[in-house]
């Protein structure tokens, strides 16, 4: 079979009813940064709320980001396969409205770290370019946590 034929045939999978919980517990916990260098978020903290995430980001020290984003929740959860809730390589969307800009932050697990990408338009298109940023977390040791 053609890979053309292979795609759309996956396409076409019917998965059973009720969809599979995505097995967000994966996910929450406080995220620190993985380098010491300043960057545009320093800590990303997740919390469970029923069936969705609830998201604080904090600044890292590099403007314009603010030191306080305030919280978002989940708009949409993604699970590691089709067939199950497996979130072990899951993911999230999520939008903040910020002073000046929209950001859309999009984070997925990845070999037990969290990746964090966001993409930020700012209101004023004089003053700063649109930008794209990747970052790397790892979960907080117990010790570390709220410190």
């Amino acid at each position: 079979m053609p890979d053309l034929e292979i795609a759309r045939e996956s396409e076409r999978m019917q998965l059973a009813m009720p969809r599979p919980r995505v097995d967000i517990e994966r996910m929450a916990g406080q995220w620190l940064k993985t380098n010491d260098k300043p960057q545009w978020i320093g800590r990303v903290d997740v919390a469970v709320d029923g069936d969705d995430l609830v998201v604080q980001v904090f600044g890292g020290g590099e403007a314009p980001s603010p030191s306080d984003w305030g919280t978002a929740r989940s708009e949409i959860l993604y699970a590691g396969t089709m067939q199950s809730g497996d979130a072990l390589a899951g993911a999230f969307l999520c939008h903040y409205e910020l002073p000046g800009m929209s950001i859309e932050l999009q984070a997925n697990l990845n070999l037990g770290l969290l990746v964090v990408a966001t993409y930020v338009t700012f209101r004023e298109q004089d003053a700063l370019a649109n930008r794209f940023t990747r970052e790397f977390f790892r979960i907080a040791e117990a010790q570390e946590a709220d410190a």
